[in-house]
């Protein structure tokens, strides 16, 4: 599992998800690519084209997954993650870097959250977020925020978002394909927003 350089913390919840990633990752359970199958479209009817679209395989992994030391696998609530200690005496703790993709619209509590995300970076530090604000924290949320108001939050919790209007750092929506069945008459789109921000105080 290549990282180009990087030491990486991912962070995941759900003990499902979990089990899944350690059953890839285990020596004992994958030792080859696409050495397990599944029928994923056998339990879902609808848009079917054909009766025998229904039985297809699917094989995974297509690549073969490895625990990596640096990878660190952090099986916990986000809201618990803590600032790394620096890997150099002269360097503050802190993430350099914190990815979330179609995460914050699971929020129970945005503000959180962000203010979370703004804690976890090294002074400096980026922010990458993709998102499509499908607000979904179990129906508990206590705010829905409009895009508008998530990046204003942004601002005032502490963030600068990239306003350049060329080039990779730009804010700009993006089509996400979300899932699809090519052989059935089904895709869902998402046009999700992608901004990358700079913690600034």
């Amino acid at each position: 599992m290549p990282l180009a350089g990087f030491v990486v913390t991912a962070n995941e919840l759900s003990s499902f998800m979990n089990l899944a990633l350690r059953f890839l990752l285990s020596e004992d359970t994958t030792q080859r690519r696409n050495q397990h199958s599944l029928q994923p479209y056998a339990s879902w009817f609808s848009h079917q084209r054909t009766v025998d679209t229904l039985f297809r395989e699917v094989k995974f992994p297509d690549v073969l997954p490895r625990p990596s030391t640096r990878l660190e696998l952090a099986e916990c609530d986000f809201l618990s993650l803590r600032p790394p200690a620096p890997r150099q005496a002269d360097s503050p703790p802190g993430y350099d870097f914190v990815v979330t993709l179609f995460f914050i619209d699971t929020s129970l509590n945005v503000i959180e959250t962000l203010e979370h995300i703004r804690r976890l970076l090294k002074p400096g530090g980026t922010w990458i977020n993709l998102e499509p604000l499908l607000w979904t924290g179990g129906g508990q949320a206590s705010l829905e925020l409009s895009l508008e108001e998530v990046l204003r939050l942004a601002g005032m919790v502490g963030f600068e978002i990239a306003a350049d209007t060329a080039g990779p750092r730009r804010r700009r929506t993006i089509e996400c394909e979300y899932t699809a069945d090519r052989a059935a008459m089904m895709r869902w789109l998402y046009q999700a927003e992608l901004w990358v921000a700079t913690k600034v105080r």
